[in-house]
């Protein structure tokens, strides 16, 4: 019984590290990671280095979009390593507890520090190669210390892992940003809004954005813009910066919620791009879902039969292929009306009245509108603008109604 007291010290401090201080990272882990059960993918993972830590890391990451999972995993883990390292270590006339509990701590720490679970993967199974080749070595008599400093300093040292993760700032950084960017994919505007907050939007101008985002889908842009530290119109939506993960995501999800979806699909296509197996599970499940939105049934078919390729997707493609089973698809809309389309432009500004006036509306498209004007100081035509929309509006938002009265930005 001693000898399970460790073991279950390691996995508690490892399952509460990631309960609690790494839930979301983990989450979001999944959502930029892929895993399929076809011949593409594991030609492409055997063309990359330790293909068997990469193919072994994706499988168990498909289990990470589920809180409770990545906690069991990684506790899992680091307790395994805990019994090989000890098992090894008696080998060699070794037997303390606490010395297999550092080392499994730093499996811990890595897998903490590391992008993905490969590197944990990797990690683990270099363990157990070593604990393999030791069952060839002799039992020899070990000289273990007293039971109660064994343990109690095994202890000490996982609540100083747990302390040293909880206080260092990349990993929190990691953690905030991944519980944006999932509160966002799932539209979870209140919970976008308690994470980005304008304290939070201060200390990392990147959140601002899709604090807007939120803003807008619940209808309190104009009450609530300058609440924020905005101080021109990149805070507002990216503009003039160049594109990269974070303004990609941005743009995907925000086109996506003015109903502009093929853009929204152009977007997460380029942002597959970035990632590391060139797709991910969250834009699988969007094309998935924004096709059946926009009638595109074959292609509903296509990414819904990729995406049942993954362990645990099977459910989700059922789902969608259900939903179109008896429905009609959208109809060609031709060449003609292609060719007459006009395109998204990098200007904001001209694609969000290109889509109003193209009648690809949405609630949130006139107040962006409005507040990309008064980001802009182009007051004159902010006033013209509102006096045609006013009446949509039951009470003229806070900042609207300054600009209106004064005939002045508001202070910033």
């Amino acid at each position: 019984m001693r000898k399970a007291v460790t073991p279950l010290i390691l996995f508690a401090g490892a399952f509460l590290g990631v309960l609690l201080l790494q839930k979301y990272s983990f989450v979001y882990q999944e959502y930029d990671g892929l895993f399929l059960m076809s011949g593409d993918y594991f030609r492409s993972m055997f063309q990359t280095s330790f293909p068997i830590s990469g193919i072994v890391g994706d499988f168990l990451t498909q289990f990470f979009r589920f809180g409770l999972y990545a906690p069991i995993i990684v506790g899992l883990g680091v307790a395994l390593a805990f019994l090989m390292l000890r098992s090894l270590l008696s080998r060699l006339s070794i037997g303390w507890d606490v010395l297999s509990a550092v080392l499994s701590c730093g499996l811990w720490v890595c897998i903490a520090f590391a992008p993905t679970a490969k590197r944990g993967v990797a990690v683990l199974l270099v363990i157990f190669a070593l604990w393999l080749v030791s069952r060839f070595l002799p039992k020899r008599e070990t000289l273990p210390l007293k039971p109660w400093i064994d343990i109690l300093t095994s202890a000490l040292i996982v609540a100083g892992v747990f302390v040293f993760l909880g206080r260092n700032e990349s990993l929190r950084q990691r953690e905030t940003t991944s519980a944006l960017r999932v509160a966002v994919a799932q539209g979870d505007w209140n919970r976008v809004l308690v994470i980005a907050n304008p304290e939070a939007c201060a200390a990392d101008r990147s959140m601002m954005p899709l604090a807007f985002m939120a803003l807008g889908e619940k209808g309190q842009l104009g009450m609530r813009l300058f609440d924020y530290p905005v101080t021109s119109q990149t805070d507002f939506d990216f503009s003039g910066l160049d594109d990269s993960y974070e303004t990609l995501f941005f743009k995907a999800f925000l086109y996506e919620r003015l109903n502009c979806r093929n853009e929204a699909l152009h977007n997460f296509f380029q942002l597959a791009t970035i990632q590391e197996h060139g797709l991910s599970f969250m834009v699988l499940r969007q094309m998935v879902a924004d096709n059946y939105l926009l009638g595109n049934y074959y292609l509903v078919r296509k990414y819904a039969d990729v995406l049942s390729r993954s362990t645990l997707h099977a459910q989700y493609a059922r789902h969608f292929l259900g939903l179109i089973e008896n429905a009609p698809p959208r109809t060609d809309d031709g060449v003609a009306f292609r060719q007459a389309v006009p395109l998204i432009s990098h200007d904001p500004l001209y694609n969000l009245i290109l889509l109003e006036s193209n009648g690809i509306s949405s609630p949130s498209t006139v107040d962006r509108i409005l507040c990309t004007l008064l980001l802009q100081g182009d007051l004159m035509r902010f006033n013209a603008l509102f006096r045609m929309v006013e009446d949509r509006y039951e009470t003229v938002p806070r900042y609207y109604r300054d600009v209106l009265n004064a005939g002045v930005t508001p202070a910033r």
